[in-house]
């Protein structure tokens, strides 16, 4: 019982999870983060520094501040699906 009550509040965690993008592409379930970008400035000057993470834009960023950078100037909520590039 406890098992079928882990598996539904896992089912249920997943579709609360995608956003209205439908991030679930190919049967395949993708789990986003919000990026932090609450300290940014309109056009804040960015670290060099690779660290590249994968927007559900389907875009590689060079790091976190590219990504919010690019939230900014877009103005959509890319969050961020992984670590690494697309």
């Amino acid at each position: 019982m406890a098992m079928r009550l882990w598996m539904v509040t896992l089912a249920l965690a997943a579709l609360l999870a995608m956003d209205s993008e439908g991030q679930a592409s190919a049967g395949k379930i993708v789990f986003s983060r919000m990026p932090i970008c609450e300290h940014m400035a309109a056009s804040p000057k960015c670290p060099q520094t690779p660290e590249l993470i994968c927007g559900t834009d389907g875009v590689t960023y060079k790091n976190e501040c590219h990504l919010c950078v690019a939230r900014i100037k877009t103005k959509r909520d890319i969050q961020i699906v992984k670590d690494g590039e697309c």
